[in-house]
């Protein structure tokens, strides 16, 4: 059985990941002029003039800050920056950042949730009756947004004096540098308090579900004390490594970033245990599961598989926890050998049978993997064609494509 995430099922994660922010409308679409060539200016320009109509939310019901537009616009946001460079971009993110960490429940006022606490964390349902709230894995992945903001700041010194445009509305910080600094002391905040205390264990620093029956009162029974399925583990990775990143930046706590980076590595190394290595069309594969069991019986489906590897690749790239180029090319393989299909068209499950529905798109953090199959990256752009213009998430992941691939090339002798 999958497991509920607050108000919404996972199932509707993968539709919200798929289906995006493919509903707000600007007045100039956005473009990839192509599969190859660096990221051009009309492509950044084009996203920019988009993001300036997305409106950010000002809570979390329906986990609009978790992958919901909010989270969207904020990676999206987030990952131009850093192909761009362009300040206009980071300054629109902390638009909705600023959002994010003011919408967090407030200790004296805010809603209970199953602890029996006010807890400093993002209730993604309104409260009803006076009954306790869930809230659970998915506030990891807001702490990773807000937390990415702070990293691109601490990231870009030159910019740490200069005042944030727009004022200081929720007195965060006015200069950049402040700002940053808020961040990362409130996201480690909420991790002492909420998500260290029930979702990691401290023997082996693996993320489990709360072992408290209260846990299970507004979840499901059985559900406390088990491992969290692998798409949720990437939200808590989230928060974990981006706020490692930061306090590496900072040269603040070197104890802490050890911690969470203990944790993020010891969740990868675990996904790679658990996969099933096997050869399709002569190429190495993996199939796996949506939470880690032995033997695999509940196989992952794509919409949560693209968040796995979002963790995944976001592990890579960040070149901190051991993970290389040949153990993420199985997973690229196992899109071309296993999941494409003629027509653009992709299976539902891992390992090639379509679950529940038929062959359909596929997108969101599968384009991660374009940089260890480069071919990869004409087709998904032509899988999601019509889907371009208006989806900010899907756009930075087919430029963050093109852009981490041009770096590959710059680094071949």
């Amino acid at each position: 059985m999958r497991r509920r995430l607050g108000c919404l099922s996972v199932w509707s994660l993968a539709l919200v990941c798929f289906q995006g922010l493919a509903t707000v409308r600007a007045a100039e679409p956005m473009i990839v002029e192509g599969p190859t060539g660096p990221v051009t200016i009309k492509e950044i320009s084009a996203f920019k003039n988009f993001m300036k109509d997305v409106p950010p939310a000002t809570n979390n019901i329906g986990n609009a800050m978790v992958y919901g537009g909010s989270g969207e616009a904020a990676e999206a946001l987030g990952r131009v920056f850093e192909i761009s460079g362009d300040v206009e971009l980071l300054n629109r993110m902390l638009v909705f950042t600023d959002r994010m960490l003011a919408g967090r429940n407030d200790p004296k006022t805010g809603a209970v949730i199953w602890t029996g606490a006010r807890e400093l964390v993002w209730p993604n349902q309104a409260p009803k009756d006076g009954k306790p709230l869930y809230s659970s894995t998915e506030n990891g992945d807001v702490i990773g947004h807000i937390a990415y903001a702070a990293r691109l700041i601490l990231e870009n010194k030159k910019l740490w004096s200069d005042k944030v445009p727009g004022g200081d509305p929720f007195g965060f910080g006015a200069t950049y540098r402040e700002r940053a600094a808020t961040y990362v002391r409130e996201m480690d905040r909420t991790l002492d308090t909420f998500i260290l205390k029930w979702l990691v264990r401290p023997d082996t620093h693996r993320c489990y579900s709360p072992d408290s029956p209260l846990y299970e009162s507004v979840a499901r029974p059985g559900s406390a004390n088990q491992p969290v399925p692998w798409n949720q583990q990437t939200m808590l990775l989230n928060g974990f490594q981006r706020l490692a990143e930061c306090h590496h930046l900072l040269g603040d706590d070197a104890a802490r970033a050890q911690r969470y980076n203990t944790i993020v590595k010891a969740a990868v190394d675990w996904f790679f245990e658990a996969v099933e290595r096997y050869e399709a069309k002569g190429k190495l594969c993996y199939k796996w599961t949506y939470v880690f069991e032995k033997p695999l019986r509940h196989i992952e489906d794509t919409g949560h598989g693209g968040y796995d590897v979002a963790g995944l690749a976001r592990a890579y790239v960040s070149g901190r926890y051991g993970l290389t180029a040949e153990q993420m090319r199985p997973l690229a393989n196992t899109v071309s050998c296993v999941l494409q299909q003629p027509g653009n068209k992709f299976m539902g499950r891992v390992d090639g049978t379509p679950g529940k529905h038929p062959p359909g798109g596929l997108g969101g953090s599968w384009i991660d993997l374009c940089e260890f199959q480069p071919e990869l990256l004409p087709v998904f752009i032509a899988a999601n064609q019509g889907r371009i213009k208006s989806s900010p998430g899907l756009v930075a992941n087919l430029l963050w494509a093109k852009h981490r691939l041009q770096l590959t090339q710059k680094k071949q002798p």
